[in-house]
């Protein structure tokens, strides 16, 4: 029996989109010390003179467009439910990301998003069958230029 009934494949163009608050520096600050992130360009960030024009780490993007929902919403594995097509078990697993900055982000940028399932594709495994779902993310600046652009395969089964 395959993974991909109709309900399911009915996801495959679905966009949700989403936005962030403004970058601010008590985020970044809260970012570089949680990963660790000791490159210096970000210790400006310590002190409050930081400019619009502050560079912040490139993976704050993913940081601040997270959705905060209650965790009654989240499914077992973390994910928000009503974001992601269910699939056998319900269970997903991440795949390759790839990123392309296409202008580093600064301090107060509000970035919107645009996560697009592209394709979902049914694979045989050794020991169950799973679903490779191709999400496609664009974030856009509040000048509407877009920013980032990510390419997600996440593994449903």
């Amino acid at each position: 029996m395959s993974l991909l009934t109709p309900e399911v494949m009915s996801w495959v163009g679905r966009s949700i989109e989403f936005w962030s608050d403004p970058i601010s520096a008590t985020e970044v600050r809260r970012f570089v010390s949680a990963s660790g992130d000791d490159n210096p360009r970000y210790a400006l960030l310590e002190t409050p003179e930081g400019s619009e024009a502050t560079p912040v780490p490139p993976m704050l993007y993913y940081a601040v467009t997270r959705p905060l929902v209650p965790a009654s919403e989240l499914a077992n594995d973390g994910t928000v439910q009503e974001h992601r097509p269910m699939i056998g078990t319900g269970q997903t697993m991440g795949g390759s990301v790839e990123v392309e900055w296409l202008r580093p982000l600064a301090l107060n940028d509000r970035l919107r998003g645009m996560r697009t399932l592209a394709s979902l594709n049914e694979k045989r495994g050794r020991r169950r069958d799973f679903v490779v779902a191709e999400w496609i993310t664009e974030y856009w600046d509040r000048e509407g230029a877009l920013v980032v652009r990510e390419r997600y395969e996440q593994i449903l089964f």
